[in-house]
C-alpha cells in the first residue's frame, strides 16, 4: 500500500477525543477563537451558536436569581453561568447555568456527580435541549433539569432522572413562580 493510500484511509476515520484532550485543544487556536460555546459529545467536538441578546438576558436573570437563593443556603452551594462539566470520559457539557452542591472539581473542570441542577436557555435550540440534551442530563443522573423556552415564554421543569429521561415534568409559563429545588424559594421569569 502506498503512502497516499494510507493517508486516504485516515481521512475517512472519525477522530474522537477524550475530555482531557478536548480541554487541552479548547485552550488553543482555532477552537479558542471560535465565537460561541464548544462542547464534547461522545468524543465529537460540537460548536454551539453564539448567544444572542434575548438568550443572554434570560441567562443572566436565571443565574442572578439562583445565585441569590443558593448563596443564602450556605457555602456548599455554587451557582454560575456556563460551567465546564465532565459527564463521561468523552463528554463535556457547558450548561447555560449550573447549580452545584459540594462541588467535585477535577483539574479545570467540574464533575457531573456534583451537578444538582442544569438550566439551558433555548431560543434557537429548543428541540435539541428537550431531546438529545435532556436524555444526556438524565442519563448522567443530574437531579434537576430546566429548559427556559425564550420564544414560547415558558420553562420546562424536570426532575427524577430515570432510564435516559425525567419522570417528573412540568411546564411553567413566564410570570408564574417556579419552585427552586433544594430551597424554600421561587423564581419568576418575565
Amino acid at each position: 500500500m502506498t503512502r497516499a493510500e494510507r493517508i486516504a484511509e485516515y481521512k475517512e476515520t472519525p477522530v474522537r477525543f477524550t475530555a482531557e484532550e478536548f480541554l487541552q485543544l479548547a485552550q488553543h487556536p482555532p477552537i479558542s477563537e471560535w465565537v460561541g460555546k464548544v462542547e464534547l459529545i461522545e468524543g465529537e467536538i460540537i460548536r454551539m451558536s453564539a448567544a444572542n441578546i434575548p438568550h443572554w438576558m434570560v441567562q443572566q436573570d436565571v443565574s442572578r436569581q439562583l445565585t441569590s437563593i443558593f448563596a443564602a443556603l450556605g457555602p456548599e452551594w455554587l451557582v454560575g453561568p456556563e460551567p465546564t462539566v465532565r459527564f463521561a470520559r468523552r463528554t463535556v457539557r457547558l450548561p447555560d447555568v449550573g447549580v452545584f452542591r459540594n462541588a467535585k472539581i477535577g483539574p479545570f473542570i467540574f464533575e457531573v456527580a456534583s451537578l444538582f441542577m442544569a438550566v439551558e436557555i433555548a431560543d434557537t435550540t429548543l428541540r435539541n435541549d428537550l431531546g438529545r440534551k435532556r436524555a444526556g442530563y438524565a442519563e448522567a443522573g443530574v437531579p434537576h433539569y430546566w429548559v427556559v423556552d425564550v420564544n414560547g415564554r415558558k420553562t420546562h421543569v424536570m426532575a427524577e432522572p430515570e432510564a435516559g429521561d425525567y419522570g417528573a415534568k412540568r411546564v411553567i409559563p413566564f410570570g408564574e413562580p417556579i419552585e427552586v429545588p433544594g430551597a424554600d424559594a421561587v423564581i419568576t421569569l418575565a
